[in-house]
């Protein structure tokens, strides 16, 4: 068991245990302190199910919730595990319903901007995001990234890159920033600037950041190798992040699929991506990979080489995940 998974069950003995010794307890002032343990124990449960994929675990222990106690948290809540379900129209219903009732919840326009963003819409999630900065109270830089990305994707990346050197400036220790302004770079045809940036985020990267900037990070660094024709430094890169991450995202495959192609080594290209789709079975975008991949390797008209994709799209896959403010 690793440690992510000793930390879930850990958290699932917790909650019951304090579940059990609720529903034992006469006195009332125990009980109201007891209760709060457990419905803190509850949403700390409910977001650490949805990381680890257990959606409908995760959407029970939200839906059951007080909307007087935790409306905003329950409605959000609901909403992630409803989105990671795919069923994007009950979680824009409730998401539409939660703002009519919290009409200046940062969150929650949040979370609509991230559905947005993750259906290819990035001109409405750039109307959530300014709506969240506009409700931010505590000014999260997560809120002007968030814009940054919805730039991104609308192509406006002049005005993507001030937001990014503005949260450079202000916060050098953060290194996703650094990794999305390597983005930024690499999606506007300078790879050599992307590598740049990508080392500068390697730098300030530690064991106490998040995953997803690790995978971006490395996802980077290998697909601004491969542009500037790196190949041997793509393979160590790509080889080392799936060492580091093995459960994090499919972009990392398909990096090393690349890397892999561009040395000529059909074969461990083809294993490379067989290993993505074993771990990622319901990756669409990695299974037709892997088809086209065998297909051409299987028709000896179309020499020993098959075609890759091109630049992997970062931002097409990395932002696949759902982020939640």
């Amino acid at each position: 068991m690793n440690s992510k998974q000793s930390e879930l069950k850990t958290l699932k003995e917790e909650y019951l245990m304090a579940a059990r010794r609720l529903s034992r307890v006469k006195s009332e002032a125990k009980r109201r302190e007891l209760k709060e343990h457990v419905d803190d124990l509850k949403i700390n449960l409910g977001w650490t199910l949805l990381d680890h994929a257990e959606y409908e675990q995760g959407l029970v222990l939200f839906e059951s919730l007080s909307w007087r106690d935790f409306g905003e948290t329950k409605y959000n809540g609901i909403a992630r595990a409803l989105i990671e379900m795919k069923h994007y129209g009950e979680a824009r219903k409730i998401l539409e319903e939660g703002l009519k009732e919290l009409p200046e919840s940062c969150v929650l326009w949040t979370c609509l901007g991230n559905l947005n963003e993750g259906l290819g819409d990035h001109f409405e999630s750039l109307i959530c995001y300014e709506a969240a900065i506009r409700c931010d109270t505590e000014k999260d830089p997560g809120t002007l990234l968030n814009k940054a990305l919805a730039l991104m994707g609308l192509g406006s990346h002049t005005d993507a890159v001030s937001i990014l050197n503005h949260l450079i400036d202000e916060y050098p220790e953060e290194p996703l920033y650094f990794a999305e302004r390597g983005n930024c770079a690499l999606e506007t045809g300078y790879p050599l600037e992307a590598l740049q940036y990508y080392q500068e985020a390697m730098a300030v990267y530690s064991e106490s950041s998040d995953m997803h900037t690790g995978v971006c990070i490395y996802a980077g660094l290998c697909s601004a190798y491969i542009e500037l024709g790196m190949k041997r430094e793509a393979i160590v890169t790509a080889l080392e992040g799936l060492k580091r991450f093995p459960d994090g995202y499919p972009v990392l495959y398909y990096n090393a699929a690349a890397a892999f192609s561009g040395m000529g080594w059909g074969e461990e290209m083809l294993e490379i991506l067989k290993k993505g789709v074993e771990k990622f079975a319901e990756d669409e975008d990695l299974n037709e990979f892997l088809r086209e991949v065998e297909d051409d390797m299987d028709d000896p008209d179309k020499g020993d080489n098959p075609p890759i994709l091109g630049l992997l799209l970062l931002m097409a896959l990395i932002h696949k995940k759902w982020r939640k403010k």
